[in-house]
């Protein structure tokens, strides 16, 4: 009879805990300490949380469905991660990041991971930066981090899809941005600019769903290990490789929607619509519709010039007409959860500004 393996308590850190949670994954990191999970206090289990001996940090995440997982990750896909990153942006001993993202995500657990790697500590102008589109388009609108963004070596923009009007705006202000895809499941972004990082493989299976598999990737969840095979991690986004050998993100698997019997990509049609003059954000989701079974619902932040015919009509250029959406909401800013993601159950409960 097999030994069950050996479990660890989880010690649990509220996110404004900045100097225990650095010492805590330093720990965890390089001493074999006591692994760790960050959350509001609000969201802390009921029950403690056991794990594996080698897990080294939990992270808490809902991706895009809202549904809570915990991810285990031991000390050695953080640093793999940490060292992939390294290399692609030639970081050196002593560089500095700059902390601008929760550390109730991994994307901004992972800055401290890489601080402590390169054994420099965080400074608000850092070397390196590390935001999400909504930081980088605020940014540009002159806030305060725009400075450091500028003077930086380089600025990771992850956390969701970012258009390329915005990398554009930010390339001109002279920031240098490298666009990064990855989630909690990948250690955060393991892909720079469409390119994977050193170690990464990804494969796209024949309904161009996207298999990450390399050092970085988890452990699994606790509890549940779905998604994760052979060494690599089954995600839910779908893509293709372009002409140029770089990775395109076309949305995601389960975000493809069969209204009046058409199969519609939300994530190319939100895309499409991104291009529209006057679009500053923009975010899809579906509502049952009696007629058409699902039908698209386009959340927009833009001016007054933006109506649900000049959408439908940008769209139409390029895809069916039935493709694109049939109401509009009208925003002065897309509500956000966690990292910057949209707020889909608030925006369902928002009044259409137009329908038909």
């Amino acid at each position: 009879m097999s030994a069950k393996p050996s479990l660890r308590e989880v010690v649990i850190f509220a996110p404004n805990q900045l100097a225990e949670i650095t010492a805590a994954l330093k720990s965890a990191l390089f001493a074999a300490g006591p692994p760790l999970l960050v959350l509001e206090k609000t969201n802390w289990p009921a029950d403690r949380l056991h794990v594996p001996s080698e897990v080294a940090l939990v992270v808490a995440t809902s991706g895009s469905t809202g549904s809570a997982k915990y991810v285990l990750h031991s000390a050695a896909t953080l640093l793999a991660s940490a060292r992939a990153t390294h290399t692609a942006v030639a970081a050196k001993p002593g560089e500095r990041w700059s902390l601008r993202l929760p550390l109730t995500h991994i994307a901004g657990l992972m800055v401290i991971v890489r601080s402590l790697l390169l054994e420099s500590e965080l400074s608000d102008d850092g070397e390196y930066q590390a935001v999400v589109p909504t930081q980088l388009f605020r940014a540009l609108q002159g806030d305060e981090s725009l400075a450091a963004l500028i003077n930086a070596k380089a600025v990771l923009v992850g956390g969701g899809p970012s258009e390329r009007k915005l990398i554009n705006e930010a390339q001109a202000a002279g920031i240098n941005v490298i666009t990064t895809y990855g989630m909690s499941e990948t250690a955060g972004g393991c892909v720079y600019n469409g390119t994977p990082l050193p170690g990464v493989k990804i494969l796209i299976d024949s309904a161009q769903q996207i298999f990450i598999s390399g050092p970085q990737i988890a452990l699994g969840y606790l509890d549940d290990s779905s998604g994760f095979q052979d060494g690599g991690f089954l995600t839910q986004d779908i893509g293709r490789w372009e002409d140029d050998g770089r990775l395109e993100i076309l949305g995601r698997a389960d975000e493809v929607v069969i209204s009046g019997g058409e199969k519609i990509l939300i994530g190319a049609i939100e895309e499409r619509i991104r291009s529209l003059s006057g679009v500053l954000d923009v975010h899809l989701f579906t509502r049952k519709s009696a007629e058409w079974g699902e039908e698209v619902v386009c959340a927009v932040v833009g001016g007054n010039s933006i109506t649900l015919s000049s959408i439908r009509d940008h769209v139409a250029e390029i895809f069916p007409r039935s493709s694109a959406p049939r109401a509009l909401i009208l925003l002065a800013e897309m509500p956000l959860r966690g990292i910057g993601k949209p707020d889909r159950d608030t925006l369902r409960g928002l009044p259409m500004t137009e329908e038909i």
